[in-house]
């Protein structure tokens, strides 16, 4: 029936074909389906710890992201390595996680000057809602810290790591854990 279905974080866009039904009974059609219970729509999957590199060179906003929030750089990890987020959508390109933590977060903003180049792994946040990179691309959030985990493997059955509705947490690892886990990763890809 659905050409395409496209999720956002408080909205859904769906395509039809015209020819085979009507706009106001697809329009019926569709607000019966957003009636039926969600459970069945989402699964629901096992938490995830998400390992982070907290590091400067993979954390380029920790310091403005701290004195944003009242907070000294080192108490920022500690904080982050608590909190607790949901994934709320993937999208922008694949296996790039949208997430949303429950706790009041006060607002952080996006870069006043977005970057031509944010790493694969890279963790954003701008106060409640946070993300993560999934490839290297432009983007305009402040960068907290890197994980050297895969988000996107299109070989996979499940070519995403984190799906909708997945709580997220962090840990905190440092720049030696972070290159092990990368080369395990690779050698991994490579079959060895």
């Amino acid at each position: 029936m659905w050409r395409e279905i496209v999720p956002g974080l408080e909205s859904v866009a769906v395509q039809f074909d015209p020819a085979q039904i009507t706009p106001d009974k697809a329009s019926d059609l569709l607000r019966e389906q957003l009636l039926q219970p969600l459970a069945a729509a989402v699964p629901q999957m096992e938490p995830i710890t998400v390992p982070v590199c907290y590091d400067k060179i993979f954390a380029p906003d920790q310091e403005w992201i701290a004195d944003k929030l009242g907070m000294s750089p080192a108490t920022l990890i500690a904080w982050h390595n608590n909190l607790s987020f949901t994934v709320t959508m993937l999208g922008f390109m694949p296996g790039f996680a949208y997430l949303r933590c429950q706790e009041e977060i006060a607002k952080i903003g996006r870069l006043p000057k977005p970057r031509q180049k944010v790493g694969a792994g890279s963790i954003g946040i701008i106060g409640d809602q946070s993300c993560i990179y999934s490839f290297s691309s432009p983007g305009g959030w402040p960068i907290i810290g890197r994980t050297p985990v895969h988000l996107f493997r299109p070989e996979n059955n499940q070519p995403a790591l984190l799906s909708a509705n997945q709580v997220v947490s962090f840990r905190s690892i440092d720049k030696a854990e972070f290159e092990k886990i990368a080369e395990e990763q690779y050698s991994r890809e490579l079959g060895e």
